[in-house]
């Protein structure tokens, strides 16, 4: 079994940029850039595609953050945050509601009677 998929590693950008360098202008394969390097091949594969796309910006970002993921961010977390958003607030609201003291009673004075002229 591969030893690359049995520990996550910790890359940084510099090993980042080694690894694209290697499959981009050395002419490695992403297998073997993979195996030298010790991370999957999905991986390189992943970060040579957005260094294609994005350039050196690319290898700064976390390795976890890929366009999928992104992707998945924007179209599920924050419409599900947003709608549990207005689900708790229009639960403390409910549940919150200050009750309204009950109305005064209205005094009578013998002069509300009078008829006016």
């Amino acid at each position: 079994m591969n030893d690359a998929s049995a520990q996550p590693r910790t890359m940084t950008v510099a090993q980042r940029a080694l690894i694209v360098q290697r499959v981009l202008v050395d002419g490695w394969t992403s297998a073997e850039a993979a195996a030298a390097f010790g991370v999957s091949e999905r991986k390189v594969d992943i970060w040579v595609a957005d260094f294609r796309q994005y350039g050196m910006t690319s290898l700064r970002r976390a390795p976890r953050k890929t366009l999928a993921a992104g992707i998945a961010h924007v179209t599920i977390s924050e419409p599900l945050r947003g709608i549990a958003s207005k689900i708790a607030s229009g639960l403390r609201r409910l549940l919150l509601r200050k009750r309204l003291p009950p109305p005064l009673p209205l005094q009578r004075f013998n002069d509300d009677h009078r008829s006016r002229d």
